[in-house]
């Protein structure tokens, strides 16, 4: 599953720091502020949830759970391969003016996938659960093979449709948009080879409530 946060990153949003930026030199100097502030807010959102949730469990309870996450080896830049596209999409049907150009700037994807290292940390230092195993996992690559390039803008919209309708109000007609140029642009651009064809990894974990 995806893990939502709460909210967009608050250091993002204070310092008028948008998740995109069009021009290329700066979206690459601002990635690592990006992501750092992005594992700040999952960090803090993800403790709560655990938090709340040893509140509803009695000890010795068990919580298995698998979420979007990252290999060991994955480069920490590739966590924003596919929200930077999704983003292009978006800019693209701005330019259309099928959504409000300045509302782009305070557009934030509340998703983001930890390393098993990270959630490991997470875990441990809110305290209320043990942990019984923690293993990265993929999905078989023949689930993805075969899914054209409409499928797959399909399979975004699907995921991104009630984010960007409750941000920028988009109709319906609008999202058939987004869907034409997420289409046209997987079949334009290096995602087509990436994204889905290797998909994300993710964390699965079996926790136990402590006494």
């Amino acid at each position: 599953m995806y893990v939502c946060m709460y909210q967009a990153p608050e250091e993002l949003v204070q310092n008028g720091i948008p998740f995109y930026d069009r021009d290329e030199s700066a979206r690459r100097a601002r990635r690592p502020a990006v992501i750092q502030a992005y594992a700040r807010q999952f960090r803090s959102d993800f403790t709560q949830i655990l938090r709340l949730r040893a509140q509803e469990m009695v000890p010795g309870g068990k919580m298995v759970f698998s979420l979007l996450g990252q290999r060991p080896d994955d480069k920490p830049e590739n966590a924003l391969q596919l929200f930077e596209f999704i983003n292009a999409v978006l800019h693209e049907m701005a330019s259309k003016g099928l959504i409000d150009e300045e509302r782009l700037h305070s557009f934030y994807i509340p998703v983001y996938g930890p390393s098993e290292k990270e959630l490991r940390e997470i875990v441990e230092a809110e305290g209320s659960f043990s942990i019984d195993k923690m293993a990265i996992h993929e999905p078989p690559p023949s689930r993805n093979a075969n899914l054209t390039p409409k499928a797959r803008a399909g399979g975004l919209r699907a995921a991104m449709e009630p984010i960007i309708v409750r941000h920028f109000g988009a109709s319906p007609p609008a999202m058939d948009e987004f869907l034409r140029i997420a289409e046209k642009l997987i079949k334009m651009s290096h995602v087509e080879d990436e994204y889905p064809n290797k998909p994300r990894a993710f964390v699965a974990a079996s926790l136990t409530r402590r006494a």
